[in-house]
Formats: structure tokens, C-alpha cells, sequence
């Protein structure tokens, strides 16, 4: 029996990387993005010493559970493994414990792992995998052209609502399988339509960190909106990015185990990754100043003083990029974790030092845990203040 599978609306990468799958013949659904109802599903099925994104991914997969009409033998929930060390690896047993618990012994989870790069999606179909990726970098490229252009719209919302129909417009060209390139060459054309006033730029925000919670709007409480309420244009660290890492460890693992065929693979994986992003952001590149993604080496390079390359995981990752952005012109960063989370917190203890290092640029470490924090908007506020100071001496 054919299964639907389930995606966690993580981000809106969910929708594209669905339309992907659909265009294979598989059945998938991106869930909907996370409510109350979710947190209050969560924290009841859950102890309290599981980390947020934890909570919230299990509060939705039993929200889609007890739907009316869902049918447990035709379900997949989607939850992929990652090693370092992160709780994230334990998500999807610890979801199969729940779903057996409730009596969803029928329920299939499934895992792909970041061990391999994640070879397990679409099995063996390269071309699905090529597909995937084309979504998930496509997605990416449309979240910059939104973040870079939303703080600077004459008219309020025309952003976002350009914004919506190009993601609708992308996934519609995924499952039909039209040529992406030339889908891009018309969101392009309609970005270019917004009315911008750009006479001065704003403060650059990054914002990094652990990859569920940066992405999340509900879980991080819509952190990219108050930073560009508060007069920031924010850039957000690309999905795409966990990938090839993952690519990156999976040939780093191959040549210290002498497999030389899967080194071959991942050096070939890395080249394809590279060859549909450039085709797909070319469209766009014009349109962007945060336009094209550095080589995954590089940001490992820049991590490098901070945090060996064995420590493995999003740490490594978040403090790369922070100066990738700084490099690039950013007047601030802002590292977005889970509470309690092990790569947050490590970058947290870094964080003075890497002040420190980069002529005291304002850093700020924002933890959730779905608790209301009515300080969190005033550190905020001061966060963009120090931004702002930081923008105009370095003028």
C-alpha cells in the first residue's frame, strides 16, 4: 500500500521539498506550520528534558495523528538522523516510541542520516535526489530575495505577497517538472517589480544557529520580522548549507577509511550540488548582495581557530558563517537555539571570544523553549541598538 509521507513545516522548504517527491510519484504532504495546539501535544507526550524543535515536531506528527479520518497504515512521518553532538539524533526513535505508546504501531518513520549525505532519499533515483536538491537550494534563494528586499518595500506586504506566489509557482514547476532556471528567470522578473527605497542599508543581522530554530517562525517567535521591525535586514543561513556539510564529512569519513570509491561519490556530489545552485541563483545573482554561497570548506576554514573540525555539528557551522557574514558587511550576529541545546550553548561560551576578536561586533545569544520571555524584545532592541553604533563606525 502506497503511503503519504509527512513533512515537518520546519520551513517552507517543506512545500517544495514535497512538490519534489510528488513529481517522482510519491505521495507527500508538508504539515502545517506549528501552532498552540502543537506545543500543547507536545509538552503533554514529552518529559521536558527534550530539546524545543523535539517538542514541537512531536506535537505536530500527533496533531496530523489524530485527524479525523487519518489512516495509520497509509502514513509516513519524515524525520531525518544527524550525528555530533546534538539530541537530533534521537528524534525519530524517540517519535517511534511515541507512535507505538499511542498505538500507531502502523505508522512508518522515516530516516535518512546524515552519515551518508542523506543517499537514502529517493533511493536509488539520482534524479529525485537532483530534484530534491533543486528544491531545497531554489527555496533557499528565495528566502534571501525576501529578506534582502522586504525591509526596503515602499508599498507593505507587496514583498510578501510577491513572495507567496513565487513559492507557490516554484512547487507547481518542481511537481511538474519544468525547467527551474527558467522559473527562476520569472520570480526575478516580479521581484524587480517591487517598489524599494534603498537610499541607505540597514544593518545586516545574521542569523544562525540551530538549523530547526532559525528556520521556524513559531518556534523562534518570528525573530527575522521584530529584527526588520526594529530597522534590520536580516540574513538567514541557508539550509542548503547542512547538506554540504554532511557531503563534506561523508568524504572527510571516506578518506580516513580508505573507501575510495565513496570518496569518488562524494566528490562527484559535492560537483553536482554545486553545478544546479550557480545555474539556479544566476537568475537572481544581480538582485542580491548575500549572492552566492561560499564553498563549505571555506566556512570550515573560517571556524577553524574557534572549533576543531572533529567536533562536528552546527557549532562549527553557525561560527563559520557568522564570519562569512562579517566578511560580506554584516553589523551583527544573532545565534538562534533551542534551550539547553549542546551546539548553542557551545557557541554561546565562544561568543565572547569571537567578540572580541572582531572589534566587539554585537552578538547576541537567543534561547527558546516556547515560555513567553518579555526580556527577550528588550535584548533585542538593545542588540539592534549596538547594531546600528556598529554600522556606523565601520561607515
Amino acid at each position: 500500500m502506497e503511503r503519504t509521507i509527512y513533512i515537518p513545516n520546519m520551513a517552507d522548504h517543506a512545500y517544495s521539498l514535497s512538490a519534489a517527491l510528488r513529481a517522482f510519484g510519491i505521495s507527500a504532504e508538508a504539515l502545517p506550520e506549528p501552532d498552540e495546539e502543537t506545543l500543547l501535544l507536545g509538552r503533554k507526550y514529552s518529559t521536558g528534558k527534550e530539546c524545543f524543535p523535539f517538542i514541537v515536531t512531536t506535537g505536530d506528527f500527533l496533531k496530523k495523528v489524530q485527524e479525523p479520518g487519518f489512516d495509520p497504515d497509509g502514513a509516513a512521518f519524515f524525520m531525518p538522523l544527524a550525528s555530533g553532538p546534538c539530541r537530533f539524533g534521537q528524534y525519530s526513535q524517540m517519535h517511534r516510541v511515541f507512535l507505538d505508546r499511542l498505538g500507531h504501531k502502523e505508522v512508518a518513520v522515516i530516516s535518512p542520516t546524515s552519515e551518508d549525505s542523506y543517499a537514502e532519499i529517493g533511493g536509488a533515483s539520482l534524479k529525485l535526489r537532483i530534484r530534491t536538491w533543486q528544491a531545497m537550494v531554489a527555496t533557499d534563494i528565495l528566502q534571501k530575495l525576501l529578506h534582502e528586499t522586504r525591509p526596503y518595500e515602499i508599498d507593505q506586504g507587496e514583498t510578501d505577497r510577491v513572495y507567496k506566489k513565487a513559492l507557490t509557482k516554484l512547487a507547481e514547476a518542481i511537481e511538474k517538472g519544468r525547467n527551474l532556471v527558467k522559473t527562476m528567470k520569472q520570480i526575478a522578473k516580479e521581484v524587480r517589480q517591487i517598489k524599494l527605497d534603498r537610499r541607505e542599508r540597514k544593518p545586516i543581522i545574521g542569523v544562525l544557529g540551530e538549523i530547526f530554530m532559525r528556520n521556524n517562525r513559531f518556534s523562534n517567535e518570528n525573530i527575522i520580522r521584530k529584527v526588520e521591525d526594529l530597522g534590520g535586514e536580516v540574513w538567514l543561513a541557508p539550509v542548503s548549507e547542512w547538506v554540504y556539510y554532511t557531503t563534506q564529512r561523508y568524504k572527510e569519513d571516506s578518506v580516513a577509511e580508505h573507501r575510495y570509491l565513496d570518496i569518488l561519490k562524494a566528490i562527484l556530489q559535492e560537483k553536482v550540488q554545486r553545478y544546479y545552485e550557480h545555474r539556479l541563483e544566476k537568475p537572481v545573482k544581480e538582485l542580491l548582495l548575500n549572492n552566492e554561497e561560499p564553498p563549505i570548506t571555506e566556512v570550515l576554514h573560517y571556524s577553524a581557530p574557534y572549533l576543531h573540525f572533529s567536533f562536528g555539528g552546527e557549532a562549527i557551522l553557525t561560527i563559520g558563517k557568522a564570519i562569512d557574514y562579517i566578511n560580506k558587511g554584516a553589523s551583527g550576529i544573532i545565534n538562534v537555539m533551542p534551550f539547553t541545546c549542546i551546539p548553542g550553548t557551545v557557541v554561546a561560551v565562544i561568543s565572547k571570544k569571537f567578540r572580541e576578536d572582531f572589534n566587539g561586533i554585537p552578538f547576541l545569544n537567543a534561547s527558546y523553549d516556547g515560555q513567553e520571555d518579555a526580556s527577550r524584545l528588550v535584548r533585542l532592541e538593545a542588540f539592534m541598538h549596538q547594531a546600528r553604533q556598529y554600522r556606523d563606525k565601520k561607515k
